[in-house]
């Protein structure tokens, strides 16, 4: 009796490890894409985080509405001490808020420009507001 020779089903070695390779450099993309959604999510809430800080100094500022009672203030230090002597500004890492008056502090209106400064990821970031405050 004779026995024919029937191909063997299967998957050789080499088509295995391409396949492994595929769907390796396949993962590693969905990966490198997953992290970086965590650093984009990282870095808007600190961009929304730092703009409630800006919203704070320029709601403080228009709160006194007397302008020596604003260019007077060290606002710095305003920002970085806790509620109800300050605003309690300083959660990002390594924030400063920083109020400055480019058009002078005698002008009326007053123009009033607020920067906020933090560290992410060894990188600095910053946001700035300016606004126009007359006495009422």
């Amino acid at each position: 009796m004779k026995i024919k020779n029937t191909p063997k089903s299967g998957f050789t070695l080499l088509e295995l490890m391409i396949g492994a390779a595929i769907l390796i450099f396949a993962i590693s993309g969905l990966i490198a894409a997953y992290t970086g959604c965590f650093a984009l999510n990282e870095s808007a809430g600190n961009l929304t985080i730092a703009s409630n800080h800006i919203q704070c100094v320029m709601e403080e500022i228009r709160d006194r509405n007397i302008i020596d009672n604003i260019t007077q203030e060290d606002w710095t230090a305003w920002a970085a001490a806790d509620p109800p002597a300050g605003g309690g500004c300083n959660t990002l890492g390594n924030e400063t808020v920083q109020v400055s008056y480019p058009s002078g502090i005698i002008i009326d209106p007053l123009r009033i420009l607020v920067t906020i400064t933090w560290s992410e990821r060894g990188r600095v970031k910053n946001i700035q507001a300016v606004n126009l405050l007359t006495e009422r």
